[in-house]
């Protein structure tokens, strides 16, 4: 009988030692497909939220270089009539009553932009530059700051001008904007005309000598 509940016992032990190792087994591999299915659920959607962001990245580069054409447009238009600049809030204008007009016209048009376009640019530093350009010609023409050197405001929003003129130019190729520089003090002392720092040919316009 000894020998025979010994046998018993072997055998059980046996048995009991393979059923618990199967149930470490199974358990061990289904907590490596669980841990193996959440992780490549994970990265998949790691991978959806970043293919989402760079759609909508692109997205919003191309509504901001359509923005900034059309803004260039504007900005094309005024700058052919900005020697009536000054004369925009007179009577009397020194050019013509034509001029004057699309001058007007112009600058409401660029103002616009403000409020349409430049809402699809979404660097800060971009709207700024518009709208301190919006508010250097409304300051030019209707509040008349630098009236007492007409050749000279022309010239210092001019400058500015080709400055934001740049700076929508790199939206729509998709570079770095020009490092900031303040905008011109239009009721200055100095004769001199503003321009951009370090500025090259491309900042000037062959047509006129600006």
């Amino acid at each position: 009988m000894s020998d025979w509940s010994d046998l018993l016992g072997q055998t059980f032990s046996a048995l009991l030692g393979t059923l618990v190792g199967g149930m470490i087994t199974v358990l061990v591999a289904r907590w490596q497909t669980t841990r193996t299915i959440t992780s490549q659920m994970q990265l998949a959607a790691e991978q959806h939220a970043a293919d989402v962001r760079l759609v909508r990245a692109e997205r919003e580069r191309d509504n901001a270089a359509a923005a900034a054409k059309l803004l260039l447009e504007r900005l094309a238009d005024l700058y052919a009539w900005l020697p009536s600049l000054p004369d925009v809030g007179l009577e009397d204008p020194g050019l013509s009553v034509h001029a004057r007009d699309h001058c007007s016209s112009a600058m409401q048009s660029v103002r616009r932009g403000m409020l349409t376009e430049l809402f699809s640019i979404t660097d800060v530093d971009m709207r700024d530059r518009y709208r301190t350009l919006v508010r250097l010609i409304y300051d030019a023409g209707w509040r008349g700051a630098g009236a007492d050197n007409r050749e000279r405001l022309i010239r210092d929003v001019r400058g500015y001008l080709r400055y934001v003129q740049v700076s929508l130019g790199c939206v729509i190729d998709g570079e770095p904007l020009p490092n900031h520089i303040d905008p011109p003090v239009l009721d200055r002392t100095s004769p001199t005309p503003w321009r951009p720092p370090g500025s090259s040919g491309h900042w000037s316009d062959p047509a006129d000598g600006s």
